[in-house]
């Protein structure tokens, strides 16, 4: 095997490889990967059996073949390597690498020995464009990043039902919905509730890089994503999943305030400097006043009281002060994740005491929702 490529391209997909190769494993096999070149075509492939990644790019092909290479050691080289343009040879499994004045080789292994990925259906489908996707991950994807609290919860829901489609997220301390209106996506798929694994959209923000169309692939026990010439495969998360349609009809309120962003996310912000590790502040609305305090004390670090106005919408409280803390993470992950100028703001009629959630929505739309309580 022979080929040119630029070091570009081979850097870009050795980023992804290096995520998914484990860095030590007792299957030594698993710390390569594929790759075949054919039809001035390279295919790569690596996998660490949890999660398979498969890719492909136009180069010059000079002679066909195919090889197992060592992925930490290749992508060392690449990095290092300060050449624009890269020959690979394979030649008894053995990779040369080189360029006009640098020259390197690597073991590789005999194909034979990688595993074998199954192959991919593209019967059941599900189409959207990137950066519509891209948007609504951003906006529950903290979530996930404390989603190990619960592990069987580690994940998207994905609940599609008569071409409505609702996107979850919970950790049981916090709980964003994502409303996706039908005219943004395209499918074929009547039905389907499962949960998308952490670990493939991990690694699908890692390797989307341009705007494309996001092809989703379901199968019985598994789920394909594809953009561009990309491809990442895991086992689906198929489990019961918690009611949270009661959150998008909550019913009464305590209360219901209507506050600026910007200005509430710079006083957390502010706080944050004080917080110890819980990440402890209060809150307390002044009803009366429509007045809203954040107040934060540190032992060590002394502490900080910021005063915010805003508007009191809906009263069902029979006192004029309103006392409650959070975690200041979670509430800046909250109020972050909207667009809008102003956010809503309430907590629930049924849940008076030290644990009452918080809900949040935006003023402009209710597609999306996020709840959070104390812990």
């Amino acid at each position: 095997m022979i080929i040119k490529s630029l070091r570009e391209k081979l850097n870009e997909i050795l980023q992804v490889i290096s995520n998914i190769c484990p860095l030590k494993t007792d299957l030594n096999i698993l710390n390569y990967f594929y790759l075949e070149a054919k039809d001035n075509e390279v295919y790569i492939s690596a996998t660490d059996l949890e999660l398979n990644y498969q890719t492909k790019f136009t180069t010059r092909v000079i002679q066909e073949g195919k090889i197992l290479i060592p992925a930490k050691q290749f992508k060392k080289i690449i990095e290092n390597f300060y050449e624009d343009e890269i020959i690979l040879e394979a030649k008894d499994n053995i990779l040369f690498i080189k360029g006009n004045n640098s020259f390197s080789s690597l073991p590789g292994l005999l194909e034979e020995e990688f595993p074998t990925f199954s192959e991919i259906s593209e019967e059941k489908y599900f189409e959207i464009d990137s950066d519509i996707f891209d948007d609504y991950l951003s906006r529950i994807y903290p979530i996930l990043l404390t989603s190990d609290i619960r592990p069987e919860y580690s994940g998207i829901y994905f609940d599609l039902q008569k071409e409505r489609l609702n996107l979850v997220a919970t950790d049981t301390i916090r709980l964003a919905i994502q409303k996706v209106k039908p005219q943004f996506f395209e499918t074929n798929v009547k039905e389907l509730q499962v949960i998308l694994p952490k670990r493939i959209l991990q690694e699908y923000k890692a390797i989307r890089r341009k705007s494309g169309k996001l092809k989703i692939y379901f199968e019985e026990n598994q789920v394909t994503f594809e953009i561009l010439n990309h491809r990442l495969t895991t086992k689906l998360l198929i489990i019961e999943y918690p009611n949270y349609e009661q959150f998008f009809s909550p019913g009464n309120f305590i209360f219901t305030f209507l506050v600026d962003k910007n200005e509430i996310i710079k006083a957390l912000k502010l706080n944050h400097v004080f917080a110890g590790e819980l990440k402890e502040t209060e809150l307390t609305f002044d009803l009366k006043n429509n007045k809203l305090t954040i107040y934060t004390k540190n032992e060590l670090l002394g502490e900080n009281k910021n005063e915010l106005n805003i508007e009191i919408k809906e009263n069902n409280f029979n006192e004029q002060e309103f006392k409650i803390k959070f975690n200041l993470d979670f509430l800046m992950d909250g109020f972050e994740s909207f667009e809008s100028d102003k956010v809503f703001g309430s907590f629930f009629t049924s849940y008076v005491n030290d644990n009452t959630p918080i809900y949040l929505k935006s003023p402009i739309d209710d597609d999306f929702v996020y709840v959070s309580i104390h812990r």
